[in-house]
């Protein structure tokens, strides 16, 4: 592969005359500019968005709202969302900021929205949005407050007549809070659930685990109606909190390419965002951001 600083030449002079359109799901609301800890997780959208923009790609910027307390309460207790909405309970960067608890209602829209116009024209979006897959049903943990990934299968399932969602988990880190509240909303029978971060991926075993992706995707997701994609880059093997991936900077490329690859094959849609990272300077973490961008313009 090219240097990461090749990338923009590469893209501009090689595949101007295919490059795919990319529907991303964005309003500046659910950013938080200001320092609320070690995750750079509530920034990141406005940077991965003018990262990609700078590389040639054909970014059109899709409206999205803000959700409600109810449709959020879909997958959480009612009063451990107003508490996180009203300042009065903590929320995953353990503070009780206010900008950030207003951010929250539009990560989950911009999730939400990417997800209900993937499912209805059948094509592939992209949710700049991350801090999903620790939130518990009535819990904060690991900067994640309220679980995007479970309010948008159950909302596709009531109001879409959505039949089976699969969420495929690529972030370095187990995606307790995503089990957590489909157990608790009892949404088992039409979510399928991979975490790479419940499994023992380290790098002398990487390679084949790739090369097994196709069709550990075939297997868990081939009847699903649409694919929530968490494309974490903490599974790089220098993030700071790399647990299970130790990937190097090829084989990030590469996972994300197969998974399109494949999911094109089986005809099925997918949400991408852009969840877990961790290097500092940020712009290593958008360098391999850039990459996901990358898979999806080289794929089919």
């Amino acid at each position: 592969m090219k240097d990461l600083s090749e990338l923009k030449l590469t893209t501009i002079a090689m595949l101007k005359h295919k490059l795919k359109e990319m529907l991303v799901f964005y309003n500046k609301k659910q950013c938080v500019n200001e320092n609320i800890g070690y995750s750079p997780s509530a920034k990141k959208p406005k940077l991965v968005l003018q990262a990609w923009k700078q590389l040639g790609y054909p970014v059109r910027i899709q409206k999205i709202r803000a959700l409600s307390i109810e449709e959020i309460a879909v997958a959480h207790d009612q009063n451990y969302v107003r508490g996180i909405l009203t300042g009065k309970i903590k929320n995953g960067f353990g503070n009780k900021s206010l900008t950030v608890a207003k951010s929250l209602q539009w990560t989950t829209g911009s999730f939400l929205s990417a997800a209900i116009h993937a499912y209805l024209h059948k094509t592939n979006t992209f949710s700049p949005t991350s801090g999903f897959h620790h939130a518990g049903y009535n819990y904060a943990n690991g900067f994640c407050t309220f679980n995007g990934l479970t309010i948008a299968a159950i909302l596709l399932k009531k109001q879409y007549k959505a039949q089976h969602i699969g969420i495929l988990d690529l972030d370095s880190h187990a995606g307790d809070g995503t089990d957590h509240t489909i157990d608790k909303t009892e949404s088992r029978d039409f979510i399928t659930h991979y975490s790479l971060g419940y499994y023992d991926i380290q790098k002398h075993n990487n390679a084949e685990w790739l090369e097994n992706l196709p069709h550990l995707i075939r297997e868990n997701f081939s009847d699903c109606d649409i694919l929530f994609y968490q494309a974490g880059v903490d599974c790089h093997e220098n993030d700071p909190e790399v647990h299970s991936g130790h990937f190097t900077t090829e084989q990030i490329y590469i996972r994300d390419k197969l998974v399109y690859s494949t999911c094109s094959e089986l005809k099925i849609p997918v949400v991408t965002n852009l969840a877990g990272g961790y290097q500092k300077p940020v712009q290593k973490i958008i360098d391999l951001h850039n990459l996901t961008a990358k898979a999806f313009q080289d794929g089919p």
